[in-house]
């Protein structure tokens, strides 16, 4: 596997596990919002992203000029990842919240 779709690739990055993991909940949005989601500038989010995209974790669909990203959930490692993800943050929630989710 090529070094820059290896896992420490795409999970070196606070930035790429934080557009994971909202993806991971959230499913599909727009380029914008996941800047915002993710405190993030648009470049960085962008960058981000488009890294993800090269490695088939996420896809794009362009709707005029909106670009929506989502996990490409027919790609294994991507729906591992999210997977994971999901068990993690399950997990790490506390008690409380977990019972109003």
């Amino acid at each position: 596997m090529p070094e820059k779709h290896s896992l420490a690739r795409v999970l070196s990055s606070m930035g790429r596990i934080k557009i994971l993991t909202v993806l991971s909940h959230v499913g599909e949005l727009h380029l914008s919002e996941i800047a915002k989601q993710t405190d993030q500038s648009y470049s960085s989010a962008e960058r981000h992203l488009e890294d993800l995209s090269d490695a088939a974790i996420v896809e794009e669909h362009d709707y005029g000029r909106v670009r929506m990203f989502k996990l490409n959930l027919e790609n294994p490692r991507a729906r591992t990842l999210r997977q994971l993800i999901l068990e993690w943050d399950d997990n790490t929630l506390p008690q409380q919240v977990q019972e109003h989710a």
